[in-house]
């Protein structure tokens, strides 16, 4: 596989790793094939993933008789701590079924991987994607997608005087620190040995809004550039691309616009990309904040637990996302 391509690699619960990702280059998708069981990530959040011979977060296998839509993005659409029918790819397969009431007509294969860029879905779509010659790609893009083509990489300090001052400062931490590190290994010891599991995974964070990198112009003409290659790719190929973007909970009705989706929209405008922005739709229901993604508001805290989609936001794209689909005929009826 092409080293463009950055596969979540976070430690979890289940201690698979990376263990899920990167099967043979002739497959479809970048998960392992023929998966069966639960991911623990998030650790009091274990979900079911099945996988397809292709490598896509599907059970069933491609058919010639349907119309097959290749669905791209990052965790946001892969589906993390949800089960494989209740992704919003899922979603949207279900709700063109019922509309065409049929389920043979359409397919629609979930090839969302945590942590994948831009850069990275057009890597997979240049490997093997297009291969799979789908008849609409399909791409999710998430509020955080623009910056994360910034995230540094093992950065170093950059001279000698900050280095040294890095240094001193991780000394005096570690000396005030050595008495409450001793303490909490004498705890996690105890816990141990009584058979106590504390892994706790990435969940308890509070969600607030990203702020804009400084190397922010760079990333705009990175995305730009990567997002124009990926049209042309599959124009060449005659395989059309619709574009939806995912809004991020922060994003509540007072909330400024999103920087991610204006550029998203002018480059959709520029490239004649069918595009659906999905922030009304949040921003319209009630509690939408706590009821569409895995976060509690607690008093005095904000909102607590993590920013990715639950069940019903899952449900609420996905319905969307079919309806649109089939208003601007990128369906056949």
């Amino acid at each position: 596989m092409t080293g463009a391509r950055r596969p979540w690699t976070g430690g979890g619960g289940d201690r698979l790793g990376q263990s899920r990702y990167y099967h043979s280059p002739t497959g479809g998708g970048d998960l392992v094939p023929h998966q069966d069981g639960h991911w623990v990530i998030w650790f009091h959040r274990p979900y079911h993933v099945q996988t397809n011979s292709l490598g896509f977060r599907n059970t069933e296998e491609p058919s010639d008789k349907a119309f097959r839509i290749l669905a791209l993005g990052d965790s946001q659409t892969f589906g993390v701590y949800v089960t494989n029918e209740d992704t919003w790819p899922s979603w949207t397969e279900n709700e063109l079924r019922q509309r065409l009431n049929s389920n043979e007509r359409v397919q629609v294969f979930n090839a969302g991987i945590a942590g994948y860029s831009i850069r990275d879905q057009l890597a997979l779509l240049r490997d093997k994607g297009a291969a799979f010659k789908p008849n609409l790609v399909l791409l999710g893009v998430y509020e955080n997608d623009l910056y994360d083509l910034g995230k540094a990489k093992g950065q170093r300090p950059s001279n000698d005087a900050e280095a040294r001052l890095t240094i001193w400062l991780k000394t005096l931490a570690r000396s005030s620190a050595l008495v409450s590190l001793a303490n909490g290994i004498k705890g996690r010891w105890q816990l141990a040995t009584a058979g106590v599991d504390v892994r706790r995974g990435e969940g308890e964070v509070l969600s607030r809004q990203q702020e804009a990198p400084t190397d922010l112009p760079q990333l705009l003409e990175r995305y730009s550039a990567l997002f124009r290659e990926t049209v042309t790719l599959l124009r060449a190929r005659g395989i059309p691309l619709a574009v939806v973007f995912i809004p991020g909970a922060q994003y509540s009705p007072n909330a400024p616009p999103s920087e991610t989706e204006r550029v998203i929209r002018a480059l959709t405008a520029e490239t004649q990309t069918p595009y659906r922005d999905l922030t009304p739709i949040i921003r319209a229901a009630t509690r939408a904040n706590s009821r569409f993604f895995l976060l509690q508001n607690v008093p005095g805290r904000g909102l607590l637990g993590n920013g990715h989609l639950s069940r019903e936001g899952h449900a609420e794209i996905g319905l969307a996302v079919g309806n649109w689909l089939l208003e601007q005929k990128l369906v056949p009826q």
